[in-house]
C-alpha cells in the first residue's frame, strides 16, 4: 500500500541519480562540492544547470565569478565525493585536506578534478531562485572526457557513481545495459 504525505519529509524517491562535483573559484579561493540536483537544459545552445542552496560556500563563489565546472567521477571515487559533500569550504580547504588533483579549465578560470571521467566548463547565463535553491544555468563552453569510458554512441561503459540519498551510493553494471532498436519495436 502506498503512503501519502501532504507535507513530505523526504524526497528520496527520485534517486538514484548521478553526482556532479561542482567546482568554483574566486580569486585564489577554490572549492568543490557534491551536487545530486543537476540537469542538462538544452542541446543548442548547450546548457547545464545545478541547484545550490545559498547556504553553501560554493554558491557565493559561483554567484560572484559567473562560472563553474562540473566533474563526473566513477564509482571508485565515492568516498571523496561524500567527503566533498559533507564538509564546507568555509571551514576547510578541501583541495589540500583531500589531496585533490586539479586541472585548469581551458575556457573558464575554474579548475576541475583530474580524476573525472567527464567535465563541463560552464559560464553562468541565468541564476533564478526556486524555493530554497538557486538554479545556476551555465552555457557549456568546454567539455573534457575519457574516450575509453564511453561507447561509440557516447553512452557510459564505466561504473558510474549513483547517489541513493542519505549518504548512500551505488553503481550500474555496464554489462547489463539493454538497448533497443526502435525500428524493430512495435
Amino acid at each position: 500500500m502506498m503512503v501519502f504525505e501532504a507535507n513530505p519529509k523526504s524526497l528520496y524517491q527520485e534517486y538514484p541519480s548521478t553526482v556532479a562535483v561542482v567546482g568554483a573559484k574566486l580569486g585564489n579561493t577554490v572549492n568543490f562540492m557534491a551536487a545530486a540536483w543537476h540537469t542538462m537544459l538544452s542541446f543548442s545552445p548547450p546548457l547545464f544547470a545545478v541547484l545550490i542552496s545559498p547556504k553553501r560556500f560554493t554558491h557565493s563563489l559561483i554567484e560572484q565569478s559567473g562560472e563553474f565546472t562540473a566533474s563526473f567521477l566513477p564509482y571508485s571515487h565515492s568516498r571523496i565525493v561524500e567527503l566533498l559533500g559533507r564538509h564546507s569550504g568555509k571551514d576547510l580547504n578541501k583541495v589540500e585536506a583531500f589531496n585533490l588533483r586539479l586541472e585548469e579549465g581551458h575556457n573558464v578560470k575554474c579548475p576541475y578534478l583530474k580524476d573525472a571521467i567527464a567535465v563541463y566548463e560552464c559560464q553562468v547565463v541565468d541564476a533564478p531562485t526556486y524555493g530554497d535553491h538557486t538554479l545556476f544555468a551555465g552555457k557549456i563552453v568546454g567539455v573534457h572526457y575519457d574516450p575509453e569510458a564511453f561507447d561509440k554512441e557516447g553512452r557510459p561503459v564505466y561504473q558510474a557513481l549513483l547517489y541513493l540519498g542519505k549518504d548512500a551510493y551505488t553503481t550500474n553494471d555496464p554489462a547489463r545495459v539493454v538497448t533497443y532498436d526502435l525500428k524493430k519495436l512495435k
